[in-house]
């Protein structure tokens, strides 16, 4: 007898066996994985209790089947076969496989066929031990999903994201990374460290140092060079990861381009100081226009009283003369500050801009081409049109005046744009339905961000002394502005500027037609001003029949009068007794429509206003006014009431 370990004797070694067979069955028995031992036949000679709970049998009911008639012959011939004649022939198979078995549908297992050989060396049998995975599985799909999701997301946010070292070299970027800063590929900066992207060296140094405490930091706005080498500023935050021993891994930043952000902030900086400086000039204008009207008032009475072929009458027309300069003057001025109201009618930009683009050509010097892309021809707006062609002319001759030195194009392009469509462009919460967006483009010398953001200051000018007074473009601006349009410009040194002019779209217009009316009676309603004075005589001197009033009761006994009631009222708001409440009870009460002007300065009052919504005025003149303009309000006033 053979001794095992100590043991000897029959019934010892009996013994030993049974306590074997004890352990070995009571192992495979309690084994969440299910064990069997198929045989040549591939039929099933023992299996443990986990393969029985599997396929909500007992041991005696799985004993001696096959494997294809406890799986299924498909899947025994397409997924087992194969693999059990693998292990039959001496090798260890492993392999993953979905099945479905009774006790829970289709699951995920790891199969591992091992040979099983007799004392002779045969392989007669093979265990088979199959692995339920089905939660492993999932729990990887779910992995893979989650990390799909953030990659689409990490791929579509507009945010740039990077990963670098702790140094800085650049591990991963995503997609709006390489947008902001202007990379081809990722591949293009993966041997790159951040730090080169700084414009300021020293500055990223201090960031990394900031994030040694392992918190996260926002840096705010950086300024950083593109892959191209262009100037860029981005909002940066950054968070550092640390393994359990607080050793740096890598760093993760966030990039958010603030070019929009600057530029929404210089143009705000821009339209402040344009309100600034347009508020101190308009002032100043107002004042002027008030000495201007003076001079014009006594200067038309006296015209009226020389002969027109004296030396005196030429003198006078002279004076004339320059005071319609001076007004030019101080229209500009008050154009740009916007407290100048323009003449406006329906006016077709096409016809506008072809005139423009006519007269540029016939003046631009030989070695500078002009040329004209207007395909629409139908872009009504309301406007000014001697205000528009200012405008246009004034934008192609600072293209012209940019390109004196050397040859280039000056090209102008019209087209209609829905105004939902332009609305992140013009950066406001209401749009008109369409513009009419004229784009003037020259191959000049450009502009400088700096500069870009003084050119609509009014008297900035980069020519020489004498050769510019620096309103151009801020009357162009208020012009633009006064419409309820926008002007928008980009500029690169010697490429060029693009203006982009937008243009609320204003269909279905049509201006007023006048007719003269003289020989009517006005009641003129106004203080003791030499102004009014003047343009009083001036009247009279035209033919009309003038009442002066400045008196409340003076004034409702004019108007209750029916035989000489006045066909039409002129107020000045230097009247100091006659309050506009006092206007407007008086005309409501006696239910009396008589057409009325109102004569006002550049800026209006709350009085002015409340008049002017009431209803009761026909037109609006702003001094100083000439009498030619008077005449004309009257004309129409008195023509629309009839």
């Amino acid at each position: 007898m053979k001794n095992y370990d100590g043991i000897s004797g029959q019934d010892d070694y009996t013994r030993f066996l049974a306590r074997e067979k004890y352990f070995s069955d009571h192992i495979v028995n309690n084994s969440r994985s299910m064990i069997s031992i198929i045989n040549r036949n591939y039929v099933y000679e023992k299996v443990n209790s986990a393969f029985c709970n599997a396929h909500k049998g007992v041991e005696g009911s799985i004993i001696g089947r096959s494997l294809a008639e406890v799986w299924g012959h498909d899947t025994f011939n397409n997924r087992i076969k194969q693999n059990i004649d693998k292990c039959f022939s001496g090798a260890t198979v492993r392999y993953e496989a979905t099945f479905t078995i009774p006790q829970a549908g289709k699951r995920f297992f790891e199969v591992i066929f091992r040979p099983f050989p007799s004392e002779s060396g045969e392989i007669a049998h093979l265990l088979a031990e199959t692995f339920d995975i089905t939660d492993v599985k999932l729990t990887e799909k779910f992995a893979s999903e989650k990390e799909e999701e953030f990659r689409r997301f990490e791929t579509n946010l507009p945010i740039g994201f990077l990963r670098c070292t702790p140094d800085g070299g650049m591990i991963h970027a995503n997609k709006a990374f390489l947008m902001i800063m202007d990379c081809e590929e990722e591949n293009s900066i993966c041997n790159a460290n951040l730090r080169n992207f700084y414009a300021e060296k020293g500055l990223f140094d201090m960031h990394l140092d900031q994030l040694m405490d392992h918190k996260p930091k926002s840096f705010g706005r950086v300024p950083l060079k593109t892959c191209n080498d262009d100037d860029i500023v981005c909002r940066i935050s950054a968070f550092m990861t640390t393994d359990e021993s607080e050793n740096p891994l890598f760093i993760d930043f966030s990039f958010e381009d603030s070019s929009r952000e600057l530029l929404l902030e210089n143009r705000l900086l821009q339209a402040q100081k344009l309100e600034t400086i347009g508020a101190l000039a308009g002032g100043i204008a107002h004042d002027f226009n008030n000495i201007l009207a003076t001079i014009s008032g006594y200067s038309e009475l006296l015209q009226n009283e020389l002969p027109k072929t004296s030396a005196s009458a030429e003198n006078v027309s002279r004076i004339l003369i320059a005071v319609s300069k001076a007004r030019s003057l101080t229209n500009q001025i008050l154009t740009f500050s916007m407290q100048m109201e323009q003449e406006k009618v329906s006016v077709n930009v096409y016809d506008v801009l072809k005139e423009t683009i006519g007269f540029v050509k016939s003046a631009a010097p030989a070695h500078i081409k002009i040329r004209g892309n207007i395909r629409i021809k139908n872009a009504p707006v309301f406007a000014d049109p001697t205000q528009l062609f200012r405008v246009f002319l004034n934008l192609m001759t600072n293209a012209i005046q940019s390109m004196e030195e050397r040859t280039g194009i000056i090209s102008a392009t019209l087209a209609l744009v829905k105004g939902k469509d332009v609305q992140k462009e013009l950066n406001k919460d209401i749009v008109a339905d369409e513009y009419a967006l004229v784009t003037v483009r020259d191959t000049g010398k450009g502009m400088d961000p700096p500069l870009l953001r003084r050119i609509f200051e009014p008297f900035f000018t980069t020519r020489e002394v004498g050769k510019g007074s620096g309103l151009g473009l801020s009357v162009v601006h208020g012009i633009v502005s006064e419409m309820g349009g926008e002007i928008l410009v980009s500029s690169k040194i010697n490429e060029g500027s693009v203006f982009y002019i937008y243009l609320p779209v204003s269909r279905g217009y049509s201006p007023l037609s006048v007719a003269a009316e003289k020989n009517r009676k006005i009641l003129f309603v106004t203080g003791n001003k030499h102004e009014s004075r003047i343009l009083s005589l001036a009247l009279e001197s035209a033919g009309y029949e003038i009442t002066l009033c400045s008196d409340p009761g003076r004034l409702n006994k004019i108007i209750s009068d029916r035989k000489n009631r006045p066909d039409l009222i002129i107020y000045m708001i230097e009247a100091e007794q006659v309050s506009t409440d006092v206007l407007i009870s008086v005309s409501t009460f006696r239910q009396i429509k008589i057409p009325c002007i109102l004569i006002t300065d550049s800026h209006q009052t709350v009085e002015e206003e409340k008049l002017l919504n009431s209803g009761i005025v026909n037109q609006h003149l702003i001094k100083p006014v000439s009498l030619r303009e008077i005449i004309n309000a009257i004309q129409v006033s008195i023509n629309k009431n009839q």
